[in-house]
């Protein structure tokens, strides 16, 4: 008897939030890229109340013939693109009428609560403030809004997470320095509805209320209890940190150093909250009730740690990952407490269709984003890259399934941090498995601190082996970062270039897991123009010739770039870190990260344009024209005896000058007709 004929189904039609997914986040890219510049949310309003009344008629009239399956999915699809567009909208705290950012003056003073532990650099710091009101004469306004408040290291520091400040009214935007592919820091802030912040010193400030600890939500005195007894048991400070960071989600002590170490080798992943604490402390759960022994129970034990998960996730600061770790976590325990089957592309598809209508500029968080390609590279390749090899022992099977994972996640995140951090961890194989077993026995040891904090000498003793263990695996990880080539460091992907590369694996990949030939054909074409166009990288790079100058410090930075190497014509010697923090990415993307040495010349001329730098030593008399001259001394400058000088096309001016200096500079080249550009308004000033 004949079989009836079965048509396999595509991985949409199995996983429908697939289809759901993608115009959503269209919707957030596009209010993203232009805000309410293209469309106006009430447009968007109507069209998605004039979708879905049309849809609904569709429905009511069973029309599901001809070409109404596709009217009703195309009707789908704009009620999705535009309910994406509206709650960014929404979210967007600039549409929000009491946002303070609405009427921001000087004549202003403002209440502000710090909301979290602060940050320090060299001069300041640094703390995250949410502005609750505006006083203007006495009348006090309710405001809405988060800020950046940056004090000045001239004073005690008395200010601490739930104090109430009153402020000055010196908001000032958020910008960037505007050098070379710097990271977009303004951006990166816009998408945390961050606009806005302010320096001053402690004396411009105003005490209103302290944190009272008494007050404080149940759920911070229980973080802040955990903590405590972290910092009890534990003796180590580095090591400390590191499982404050891991467990507890305070990165704010972690060691940058040992930050950059684990990154360099590929580890950084588990210093953030994700699935594998979650699935840490679902193991200690479940060994709590390992009396539950009947499959038949097992839903109980996923009733008893949703909640549980939820409130770990919420005390731990409710990060990204985390939430979409619990959500992942939450979608599968539902699933077995109802006997429903899994599916688990579908369940990662609804998890970041969820977090997104909650949060949609996380869409553009490189955590949100590394978080989920790597759980669909696992969901994706895990089981084949498993049957590699079929091992019998239970240990060399746990090992080799530990393995498999960091092989079978790499295939899909490794492009994604090439092209977010220019790295590639050579061994990352290694230190992924031994990641995966400082993770779960630190996680452990840390979760058992907590718990038997009350029997002081045992709690002291895990403590202190928990401290040699994480001094021994951060030296393991200090030493395998040097491993690591330099050049591994200068790694460049463009964003044609990611688009080939993900090509190129889903066609290979699909060739040898499907054996799909049409795959194979579209493979191997974008390796082959993935060469190309590293070819044409390649060629430009060793034939750029490039003037920068940088906006850094309290001094100019400038380098002249011939092919793939840089030199330094004018330098600040005192403020080295700040200025590496400046022109390492357009060193990467440059592809000029060695420096030639060559003593320093005043005069350069690049693609035909003669420029001067203006030192203390060669302010002369005479005439030499120039295009462009360079300010780099700090004595008063005539512009009129400039222009007869050396008459340039333009003079630029960095951070060489104060303020004062600044404005009666600009008004007086102004006045002599002289342009202007400004590296510390303008961003580097660069000749290509």
């Amino acid at each position: 008897m004949k079989r009836w004929p079965l048509n396999k189904a595509y991985f949409w039609e199995t996983a429908p939030f697939f289809r759901i997914l993608l115009p959503f986040a269209a919707g957030i890219i596009l209010y993203e890229r232009n805000g309410t510049r293209l469309i106006s949310n009430t447009v968007s309003v109507l069209v998605i109340i004039a979708a879905f009344l049309l849809y609904g008629t569709i429905v009511l009239l069973k029309k599901n013939t001809g070409f109404f399956p596709a009217i009703t999915f195309l009707l789908l699809c704009c009620i999705l693109f535009f309910g994406g567009y509206s709650i960014s909208y929404f979210s967007d705290i600039r549409n929000n009428k009491i946002w303070f950012g609405q009427n921001v003056t000087s004549q202003l003073s403002y209440l502000v609560r710090v909301t979290d532990f602060r940050t320090e650099n060299e001069t300041s710091y640094r703390l995250p403030v949410s502005v609750i009101a505006a006083i203007d004469d006495g009348k006090i306004t309710p405001v809405h809004g988060k800020a950046f408040l940056y004090l000045y290291k001239d004073g005690p520091m008395l200010m601490n997470k739930g104090d109430s400040i009153l402020v000055p009214g010196k908001w000032l935007p958020i910008k960037n320095a505007g050098n070379p592919f710097e990271f977009d820091y303004a951006g990166f802030c816009r998408r945390n509805n961050i606009f806005y912040r302010q320096s001053c010193s402690v004396n411009e400030l105003r005490l209103y209320a302290t944190n009272d600890p008494d007050n404080a939500p149940y759920i911070d005195k229980i973080h802040n209890w955990c903590t405590t007894q972290l910092e009890t048991y534990i003796p180590d400070p580095k090591t400390k940190n590191l499982i404050e960071a891991m467990l507890l989600g305070d990165e704010v002590n972690l060691d940058e150093e040992l930050r950059q170490s684990y990154a360099d080798t590929g580890i950084i992943h588990i210093i953030a909250i994700s699935g594998g604490n979650v699935a840490i402390f679902f193991v200690v759960i479940s060994f709590l009730l390992w009396w539950m022994k009947n499959k038949k129970h097992l839903w109980i034990k996923y009733a008893i740690a949703l909640p549980l998960v939820w409130f770990y996730v919420m005390m731990a600061g409710a990060q990204p990952s985390a939430i979409r770790a619990a959500m992942m976590f939450s979608l599968l325990a539902l699933g077995i407490m109802l006997q429903k089957n899994n599916n688990s592309l579908n369940q990662l598809f609804a998890t970041a269709f969820l977090l997104l209508c909650a949060q949609p500029m996380w869409l553009f968080s490189v955590g949100f984003q590394l978080s989920f390609v790597a759980v669909l590279s696992l969901i994706l390749f895990y089981t084949p890259v498993f049957k590699w090899l079929s091992p019998s022992n239970k240990i060399t099977r746990l090992l080799w399934g530990t393995i498999a994972a960091s092989i079978a996640a790499e295939i899909l995140v490794a492009p994604l941090v090439i092209y977010y951090f220019h790295t590639f961890p050579l061994l990352f194989l290694v230190a992924n498995v031994l990641a995966y077993i400082f993770m779960s026995i630190v996680l452990v040891a840390g979760i058992a601190i907590i718990i038997l904090s009350f029997i002081p000498p045992v709690a002291s003793f895990i403590g202190l082996c928990t401290a040699w263990f994480g001094a021994f695996f951060n030296k393991i990880v200090v030493w395998m970062q040097s491993l690591n080539p330099p050049s591994f460091h200068f790694l460049v992907l463009t964003n044609i270039e990611l688009i080939v590369v993900y090509t190129a694996i889903a066609g290979i990949v699909l060739f040898f897991m499907k054996k799909n030939k049409v795959a194979l054909f579209t493979g191997l074409p974008a390796c082959c123009l993935l060469l190309v166009l590293f070819c044409q990288d390649e060629w430009t790079n060793l034939h750029q010739q490039r003037f920068v100058v940088y906006n850094t410090g309290k001094v100019n930075h400038t380098e002249l770039v011939n092919g793939k190497t840089f030199s330094v014509l004018h330098t600040d010697t005192a403020n080295t870190r700040k200025i590496m923090y400046a022109i390492k990415p357009a060193h990467t993307y440059w592809q000029s990260f060695k420096q030639e040495k060559s003593t320093p010349n005043e005069i350069t001329n690049v693609q035909g344009k003669t420029i001067l730098m203006l030192n203390d030593n060669n302010i002369s008399t005479g005439h030499f024209h120039v295009d462009f001259l360079v300010i780099n001394t700090t004595k008063r400058i005539d512009p009129a005896e400039l222009k007869e000088i050396f008459s340039p096309s333009m003079v630029i001016i960095g951070n060489s000058l104060h303020r004062k200096q600044k404005e009666k500079f600009t008004r007086d080249c102004s006045r002599a007709g002289i342009a202007i550009y400004d590296v510390s308004e303008q961003g580097a000033f660069i000749i290509d």
